[in-house]
């Protein structure tokens, strides 16, 4: 049970209604202050630490309920859908000065964080859905899902979930050296790595895409696939790109006679069967 300070002038509960909260157009419940670059939004899931200067009983940490309210000892559910720490410790010092405290001193911060899922994609260590605890950029968020494990990435796909599903290519290269386009990240966005890799088929130990790492040629794409099996032909294998299609004597590369080929993301090596 909640103790009920004596101070107090009634016990009453209600739930607060629009007309408690700060309609001025500035503070931290303004559209501006909320819409700010890297303001966090609180929703439903997430869970609240409030903190009343001298009351200990109104204080502790308290759970965003499905309708978006958070139920507060005394003055009830406020809604807090939408809202920053600031604006909630606003709208709850108002609420709590409505005739219980004589100039409430309330701070509130954000004690759990689950109502504002990214998904990241593609060629992470730890692809999966995370949760934005606070401001979070895209380099942020791909540390948290243990960095990029693909060589060669060209670019990071960030679809805006607020936009209409909006693609934005970031580069990679000038993500991670300069921090450009590092761009702070929403509610329902989906962070895409490619994972780079090229197909060996025919006549090799395991064949099936093998990852793409800068520099690698038609003999090593084999060698990635466990190496050619007994019966291949290495005078004949080809390499498929698009629509063109060459053929590659790997015999006579692994003898230093040709010059071996160096292949780009999405090639495709065939190694041809010897026929007896």
């Amino acid at each position: 049970m909640i103790a009920v300070p004596t101070l107090l002038v009634s016990a009453a509960v209600f739930a607060v209604t629009p007309a408690h909260a700060d309609d001025t157009p500035t503070g931290p419940c303004s559209e501006a202050a909320l819409s700010a670059p890297g303001t966090y939004r609180v929703g439903s899931g997430d869970v609240v630490q409030i903190q009343v200067y001298g009351e200990a009983d109104l204080s502790g940490s308290f759970p965003v309920d499905t309708t978006g309210g958070v139920l507060i000892p005394l003055v009830g559910t406020i809604p807090v859908q939408g809202l920053s720490a600031d604006c909630i410790g606003e709208r709850i010092s108002a609420a709590l000065a409505d005739g219980y405290l004589r100039d409430p001193d309330v701070t509130v911060s954000l004690d759990g964080f689950r109502s504002q899922p990214v998904s990241v994609l593609g060629a992470v260590k730890k692809p999966g859905l995370y949760y934005l605890e606070g401001p979070t950029t895209v380099l942020q968020m791909l540390s948290k899902a243990g960095g990029v494990t693909a060589e060669g990435v060209d670019a990071v796909r960030l679809t805006r979930a607020s936009t209409e599903n909006e693609v934005i290519e970031i580069p990679y290269e000038a993500l991670v050296a300069e921090g450009r386009d590092n761009l702070p990240l929403s509610a329902g966005d989906v962070l895409f790595i490619p994972d780079l890799t090229v197909t060996v088929q025919g006549s090799v130990q395991d064949p099936g895409d093998v990852p793409f790492k800068e520099g690698m040629t038609v003999s090593r794409s084999i060698a990635a696939a466990g190496g050619a099996t007994d019966v291949a032909n290495l005078g004949r294998v080809f390499l498929i790109r698009e629509n063109t299609r060459v053929r590659v004597n790997v015999r006579r590369v692994l003898a230093g006679r040709d010059p071996d080929v160096t292949l780009q993301p999405g090639d495709q090596v065939f190694v041809k069967e010897s026929v007896f």
